[in-house]
């Protein structure tokens, strides 16, 4: 019976992937130690495999899609359609 070999996934340390994304090491590190997104610990040291990172990016990759309106944007909306009214029965007053 023959075993085949181990394939051992590419490991890149937190700190280098801060360096790359331009973002503090330490907050990454944080990040990881508050278990938001997956990785692999070893002793004190932490990284991400490839999978990983593409995982970690996509969590924060931003869309295009319209942005969803709050409740200030809804009443903002009212407010301006009740106003549009007013003023369009001010001017048949007014005419």
């Amino acid at each position: 019976m023959t075993t085949t070999p181990l394939a051992l996934p590419g490991l890149t340390p937190l700190k280098e992937v801060a360096g790359r994304l331009g973002i503090p090491e330490r907050r990454l590190r944080e990040r990881a130690a508050a278990r938001q997104f997956t990785h692999v610990r070893i002793g004190k040291e932490r990284y991400l495999t490839d999978d990983q990172l593409e995982a970690f990016l996509a969590t924060y990759t931003v869309g295009r899609t319209a942005p969803k309106k709050t409740d200030r944007d809804k009443a903002l909306e009212q407010t301006r359609e009740r106003l549009s009214r007013q003023q369009g029965r001010q001017r048949r007053v007014a005419a």
